[in-house]
C-alpha cells in the first residue's frame, strides 16, 4: 500500500502536478491523498486508469525501480550544482549544467521535469534575465513553484523561490519570505541542508529590498541571517549579513572592505549584482 502511495507520489512530482490534477477525476483529490500517504489501497483499475490519463503505461509504472534511483540521484546531484552555480552567479556554470541537463536521455519525466526547473533558475536569477520574461511565464513559474507537494522538497522548492525572487511583487515576496521565516523559526530543528538554502533566499531578498530603497521591508530577515549559526557552509551568507548591516548603518568603509574581500576570493560577478552603499 505504502509502496504504491510513494510511486505515485513521486510521478506526480516528477509531472509537475497537483494532487486534483493527478487523480484526474478517477477518484476524489481526498481519497487520492490518503492513498500517497500509504492511508488508503487503491484499486487496480483505478490506478490504471489515473496512469492512462497521464500517459504511463502499468508496466513502466512499476518497471527499472533501481535505475530509476540511480538516474535521480544523478539528476538531483547536477540540481544542487546548479542551485549553488545560482547562488553565487556563476554564469559560465549555469550554461554548463543546463547543456549537461539538456544531454541526459532518455528524457523521462522526473528529466524533463528538472531540466524546467533548471531553466526557470537561468530565466529569473537576476533582474537581467528576468526582464525578458513574458507576464505568462512569470505566472506558471509561480504555478510550478507552489504545486502541491510535501515537506522532503522542501529544500528544492525554498532554493527555487530564493532564485526565482524577483517573479514577485516586493509585497509578493515580503509576505511570501515572512511566512517562510515562522515556518523555520526555530535554526536548530530546521535540517542544514534547508538552512543552506534559507540563507540564499533571505540574501536575495535583503538585495532586493536595498535596491528598491525599501530597506525597512527586510529588517527581520536580515536578523534571521545574523542568527543562523556560524557553520563553514553558511559562512558566505554570514558575510554577507555583515555587509547589508554595514550598508544599513552607511558604513562606507565596512561595506567597500567586504566587498574587496569578496571580489579576490572570486565572486567578482556576484559583487557587481550586490547593492552599493549610498
Amino acid at each position: 500500500m505504502r509502496y504504491i502511495g510513494r510511486k505515485l507520489k513521486q510521478l506526480r512530482y516528477d509531472l509537475g502536478l497537483t494532487q486534483t490534477e493527478m487523480a484526474a477525476g478517477v477518484i476524489s483529490v481526498s481519497f487520492y491523498s490518503k492513498v500517497e500517504r500509504g492511508l488508503h489501497d487503491i484499486g487496480s483499475e483505478e490506478l490504471i486508469e489515473i496512469l492512462q490519463k497521464h500517459n504511463i503505461s502499468f508496466q513502466e509504472f512499476f518497471s527499472s525501480v533501481s535505475k530509476e534511483d540511480a538516474d535521480k540521484k544523478k539528476l538531483n546531484t547536477l540540481v544542487n550544482r546548479f542551485i549553488r552555480a545560482a547562488n553565487e552567479d556563476n554564469d559560465n556554470e549555469i550554461v554548463d549544467l543546463i547543456n549537461e541537463f539538456e544531454n541526459i536521455k532518455p528524457k523521462t519525466p522526473f528529466i524533463k521535469s528538472q531540466i524546467l526547473l533548471a531553466k526557470m533558475i537561468a530565466n529569473t536569477h537576476d533582474k537581467n534575465s528576468l526582464a525578458r520574461l513574458s507576464e505568462d511565464e512569470k505566472k506558471n513559474i509561480k504555478k510550478i513553484i507552489f504545486q502541491e507537494d510535501t515537506d522532503e522538497n522542501e529544500y528544492l522548492r525554498i532554493a527555487i523561490i530564493a532564485n526565482t525572487i524577483r517573479v514577485y511583487s516586493l509585497d509578493e515576496a515580503s509576505f511570501l519570505v515572512t511566512s517562510i521565516m515562522r515556518r523555520y523559526y526555530d535554526e536548530d530543528k530546521t535540517d542544514r541542508k534547508i538552512l543552506f538554502a534559507l540563507s540564499a533566499l533571505m540574501t536575495n531578498y535583503v538585495n532586493w529590498c536595498f535596491e528598491n530603497g525599501k530597506s525597512e521591508l527586510c529588517i527581520e530577515a536580515l536578523k534571521y541571517l545574523k542568527k543562523l549559526p556560524c557553520t563553514v557552509e553558511l559562512t558566505f551568507f554570514k558575510i554577507l549579513a555583515e555587509y547589508y548591516d554595514c550598508i544599513g548603518k552607511n558604513e562606507k568603509d565596512e561595506s567597500a572592505k567586504i566587498r574587496d574581500v569578496l571580489s579576490k576570493a572570486g565572486y567578482q560577478t556576484f559583487v557587481k549584482k550586490m547593492t552599493k552603499a549610498l
